[in-house]
């Protein structure tokens, strides 16, 4: 059991404990579908604790020394993160492939400088990086969270404490005496306090269905979590009026509050929104009735039992190691985890946890050095953030210069297209990039760029991402002309964007964009979260009236198939909330009606990795990242289907199978060109070469619109 101090608090302790636990069986998949709330239990304890710490200092000493604060914060937080830093950067070096291993040196540089938040809900909004895997470093995202909550609410409580005591010493003078000064009250602090939960707890709710990613990276929408904390610590003399027994139930019903969200809560659940409300509350109701409560009436009686005391003051070093092991160990084994495979990685972060607490962590904490003389602790955390950043500086290099050594250089393979036709062509070029095996040196795009390629309408805004419901006027090709082309669709639709562009430049057309990343053209429900995300309809109808009003001479429609799963429903996988070839063709009908002419095009193959990650990893032999044709066409079905209901709508069906796959495998380099730059998005340049193919499947449609013109 760990020694008693002054004002240590068990239940508290154990409270790390449940918290810890909850996160790392939902890490392992195992039985806690809602486990991730043990991070808002977490931030309550910190808010807890941390404001607890700094009223006592402001009573006893009457001021709050911010040095000493920071230098507190430094000695607990940084020695066990460095350490665990440096190691996942070394470790994912040299066991991810190349790029993977660059985007974990940029998510350690984030973490070390108290950023992880706002550098992952940056990727994770960015709809084309959706494919990437979680880097072993995310779950820096919440200490980045507290942390930049303890730069602020120090400045906070003490502005605040300034007012109080000024109105205090004002009316200490017209009543002397009648209040003791080392028992302060905190009106103001509470009002401001308070008043930041509401709002942030407010713009928690507002943009959860907006933009789930931001709404749980960011700060402004998590303060309220820890600002709870941070009230119970101030309301701490009003527990003391609470009789044992109602104490004691409160603290069971807090037990109960985080139990049922973490059971009943899942990845469908909108988070964190009103329902971090739940677990939030329930670990408020412990520690505030628990100081009342005892040992003998409350959850105490279980949260204060040694398993639970030393759980959970191995807490932290667990929580930084659980999540690197986890993920770091497929690459090491080979394989993905199964359930009991990352139950035992669990146990061995845990001992690697009890390594670090012992070793590092409580000695540095202790150290009376930097006890007695905050200065120094905070030189010793700026050397520790300066040793993060400098292991990020040497990786890179040295990790890069290491993966290429030995490798062979390739040319390209440039196949003559003399007099063959271009689907020939075509054909004969993708049979050559299935059987590529060195990467030639001049791949377009590098491996490193072809990630942050984004399409140029992604880039301007054109491309519709989060809760923007409204397309611009994005005009391209030739803008004068009174010809007009619409591209229409979701992110899947915006990579045809380079060919069609091309084309509408040689044929003088009008291109008109109206596109939303996540947003099918079909007329299908698409629920995120567990809930409908109404953006998609806003959008599709508000794009429809806008392709009515134009009446354009073609529309070119393409999206993934968002199907929802493999149950089938009258022998079709069913779309959110509606069938999906029901949709389609509602959406097939409207174009018939609105449009001259309209061209569908299937959807494109997807691999089962990270094209540039794959491609990384397999330098002399790139065939290991190609897919067999049946895996990359998930639904053949239903893309039959597809282009069945095309042609009863009279609608120009495109099958863009042949333009990416073989007979039986689909390549992810043809000449120098890389084609994917994720596991589903084709890459400008790709896109680009396929401009003469896509050209000529739609001369038909071309002579129509533009006449004998389009045949010269």
């Amino acid at each position: 059991m760990p020694t008693k101090h002054h004002g240590f608090r068990p239940d508290v302790e154990g409270l790390r404990a449940v918290a810890v636990i909850l996160v790392v069986l939902f890490h392992c998949g195992a039985w806690i579908p809602g486990g991730y709330v043990g991070v808002d239990v977490f931030f309550v304890i910190s808010g807890f604790l941390i404001t607890t710490q700094l009223v006592r200092e402001l009573r006893e000493t009457g001021r709050i020394s911010l040095r000493g604060f920071y230098a507190r914060r430094a000695r607990r937080i940084l020695p066990a993160a460095t350490l665990t830093t440096v190691v996942t950067v070394v470790v994912a070096g040299v066991l991810l492939p190349p790029l993977a291993a660059i985007r974990v040196f940029g998510d350690a540089r984030a973490a070390a400088v108290f950023g992880a938040n706002i550098h992952f809900a940056a990727r994770d909004a960015n709809y084309f990086a959706a494919d990437l895997p979680p880097s072993p470093l995310q779950h820096y995202w919440s200490l980045s969270v507290e942390e930049q909550f303890y730069f602020l609410w120090p400045l906070l409580l003490v502005i605040s404490s300034l007012v109080w005591i000024g109105l205090r010493r004002r009316s200490a003078q017209k009543a002397a005496g009648r209040k003791s000064v080392s028992r302060p009250r905190f009106p103001v602090v509470i009002v401001i306090l308070a008043a930041v939960a509401a709002l942030s707890f407010a713009g928690s709710v507002l943009q959860t269905p907006q933009s789930a990613t931001v709404a749980y990276y960011s700060l402004a929408t998590r303060a309220w979590e820890l600002a709870a904390g941070a009230l119970v610590a101030l309301s701490l003399p009003l527990a003391a009026r609470l009789a044992k027994r109602v104490a004691g139930v409160l603290t069971w019903t807090g037990v109960a509050c985080i139990a049922v969200a973490a059971a009943v809560f899942g990845s469908s659940t909108p988070y964190p929104g009103d329902a971090a409300l739940l677990p939030v509350a329930g670990a408020a109701a412990i520690i505030f009735a628990g100081a009342a409560a005892g040992r003998h009436r409350g959850a105490e009686a279980v949260l204060g039992t040694a398993p639970f005391q030393r759980v959970g003051a191995w807490s932290y070093s667990w929580y930084l190691w659980h999540w690197p092991v986890l993920i770091l160990a497929p690459a090491l084994l080979g394989h993905s985890l199964s359930k009991l495979e990352a139950l035992t990685m669990a146990v061995i972060s845990l001992l690697i946890a009890v390594l670090c607490f012992v070793l590092i962590e409580r000695p540095v904490r202790r150290m009376q050095t930097f006890v007695r003389r905050p200065s120094l602790g905070l030189a010793g955390g700026a050397v520790l953030v300066a040793i993060s950043l400098g292991a990020v500086a040497l990786a890179g290099p040295v990790f890069a210069s290491l993966s290429a050594a030995g490798l062979p250089v390739a040319r390209p393979v440039l196949i003559s297209h003399g007099t063959r036709s271009l689907t020939a062509q075509l054909a004969a070029d993708l049979r050559a990039g299935v059987r590529t095996r060195a990467v030639p040196s001049n791949l377009d795009p590098s491996i490193t760029a072809a990630p942050e390629d984004d399409p140029i309408i992604a880039k301007n805004g054109c491309l519709l991402v989060d809760s923007a419901v409204k397309s611009k006027v994005c005009v391209y090709g030739d803008k004068s002309s009174h010809t007009t082309v619409v591209l229409f669709g979701d992110s899947h639709a915006s990579v045809w964007f380079p060919a069609l562009n091309r084309i509408s430049v040689q044929r003088g057309w009008r291109l008109v964009v109206m596109a939303k990343s996540g947003c099918p053209a079909a007329a299908v429900n698409v629920v995120r979260f567990g809930k409908l995300f109404t953006n998609c309809p806003i959008w599709r109808r508000d794009a429809e009236r806008q392709i009515a009003r134009l009446h354009p001479a073609l529309v070119v429609v393409a999206y993934s198939q968002y199907l929802g799963g493999d149950r089938p429903l009258a022998g079709v996988p069913t779309g959110y909330g509606s069938t999906w070839l029901d949709g389609t063709e509602a959406t097939f009908s409207f174009l018939h009606r609105a449009a001259e002419r309209a061209v569908f095009i299937t959807d494109v193959p997807m691999l089962t990795q990270v094209a540039p990650d794959c491609v990384s990893a397999h330098l002399s032999d790139v065939r290991s990242c190609t897919v067999a044709r049946t895996t990359g066409i998930r639904y053949p079905g239903v893309t039959h289907q597809e282009l069945q209901l095309a042609a009863r709508n009279h609608i120009d069906g495109i099958d863009s199978t042949p333009w990416f796959c073989t007979a039986d495998r689909c390549p992810v380099i043809v000449d120098n060109i890389l084609m994917y730059r994720d596991a589903q998005h084709m890459t400008p340049q790709w896109s680009r070469f396929l401009t003469p193919v896509l050209s000529d499947a739609i001369k038909p449609i071309i002579r129509a619109i533009n006449g004998d013109r389009a045949t010269a």
